[in-house]
């Protein structure tokens, strides 16, 4: 469900780098079903994208802050 490091950082960069981040987002998830289900699981998280990436690494019993050093 991670994906491929070097990937999601590249996506990190484009999606902060983005003159309007979110019409980006909606944009890829009508592309990849990848990122709509991405976003369809934050929305059901309240919207709160912390809180659903940190638990669903609790769900996978992987330490959410192991991810966020290798993203740095």
């Amino acid at each position: 469900m991670f994906g491929n490091l070097q990937t999601i950082k590249q996506m990190m960069g484009i999606i902060k780098n983005a003159n309007n981040p979110q019409a980006m987002l909606n944009t890829m998830a009508k592309n990849n079903p990848q990122v709509k289900q991405v976003m369809d699981y934050v929305n059901s998280n309240g919207g709160n994208a912390q809180q659903a990436f940190y638990s669903l690494a609790k769900q996978h019993g992987v330490n959410p802050n192991e991810i966020l050093e290798m993203l740095k």
